[in-house]
């Protein structure tokens, strides 16, 4: 359990890494308006999946009440992607651009917030 909890925590720098570059290529393609947003979303929609899944196991040895916070944070974090791809779909990449700008924003927020209440 000691791994699967050392890894749970370390993800959450990579997501945030990811979520960085996400941003800054966001404001590209709007500034470009040209480009797209769906091989880095995938990556980072894998990678919210793969930590919410090793998190899985880890809520056995927890108390859920303490840890109800970070579960909806988690089922936020895991919806924010998917949600913003059918929202902006068939829509001019400079919208799609700052619609994922503002989403990796409030993404990274959920994230920082997830890192805090999982202590």
């Amino acid at each position: 359990m000691e791994r699967l909890l050392a890894l749970h925590s370390r993800l959450q720098l990579t997501i945030s890494v990811v979520i960085v570059v996400g941003l800054l290529w966001a404001l590209v393609v709007a500034w470009r308006n040209r480009g797209g947003m769906q091989p880095l979303s995938g990556i980072l929609q894998l990678l919210i999946l793969a930590q919410s899944a090793i998190g899985i196991p880890l809520l056995w040895n927890t108390d859920l009440v303490v840890m109800a916070l970070h579960l909806i944070y988690g089922v936020v974090a895991v919806a924010l992607i998917p949600a913003t791809a059918f929202a902006v779909r068939d829509r001019q990449p400079r919208v799609v651009g700052l619609a994922y700008t503002g989403i990796l924003v409030m993404l990274f927020i959920v994230v920082a917030r997830l890192f805090e209440t999982g202590r």
